[in-house]
């Protein structure tokens, strides 16, 4: 065989072999590149901004405060509106239209005594019915229940209830009425102002 032959047939192997290993390469599929990760949201932002309390702002921020009496007893109005007076937060006005505030007392119960019925019961000795004389007195508790309205938009920003305990001397019933205004007094000017957290002994 003569050389020529021998160095042609290389060649031609040669560029088989580079074509099969070109289309090869052109059939694999490119590889995309791989996503950027997206970068992650720091705490700031990620963290919920604080609820305002808009009963909270509203009574912080009232200047003025009128009081009236809505029903029953005047002792709780009385106690409540010189409470409010004295504690010095409040400029004291005498119509809803000069106040910031309005602030309503309302007394139930406890006024006045209830008379209780004649009750009846069988005589052991004949077996018929007999009725006794006529019925005892007897008081019922009290409710005072303060409640706090913005005078602009009449919606109730704060109320609470005490119960004054029943009595049959009218000294005690106009004591306890009075201690349980004070209270509510108390647990106003607490939501407002919080007392200092208490000291553990430990």
């Amino acid at each position: 065989m003569s050389k020529s032959y021998v160095f042609g047939g290389f060649i031609l192997t040669s560029f088989l072999a580079l074509s099969a290993a070109t289309g090869r390469s052109q059939q694999q599929p490119q590889q995309q590149p791989a996503p950027a990760a997206s970068p992650s949201p720091s705490p700031q932002a990620s963290a919920k901004k604080p609820v305002v309390d808009a009963a909270t702002d509203r009574l912080t921020s009232a200047k003025t405060v009128v009081v009236s009496r809505d029903r029953g007893s005047q002792i709780p109005y009385d106690v409540i509106s010189s409470t409010l007076e004295g504690w010095g937060r409040f400029t004291m006005v005498d119509t809803a239209a000069k106040a910031d505030l309005v602030v309503t007392v309302a007394t139930t119960g406890g006024d006045s005594p209830v008379k209780t019925s004649a009750s009846s019961k069988v005589n052991p000795l004949t077996g018929h019915p007999e009725s006794s004389s006529g019925g005892g007195v007897e008081y019922t508790n009290a409710e005072i229940t303060m409640t706090v309205y913005d005078a602009k938009t009449k919606r109730v920003l704060w109320t609470a209830v005490e119960t004054a305990k029943s009595a049959m001397k009218q000294t005690t019933r106009e004591n306890n009425l009075v201690e349980a205004a004070e209270k509510l007094a108390t647990r106003f000017h607490d939501r407002l102002e919080p007392p200092p957290p208490r000291r553990s002994d430990n």
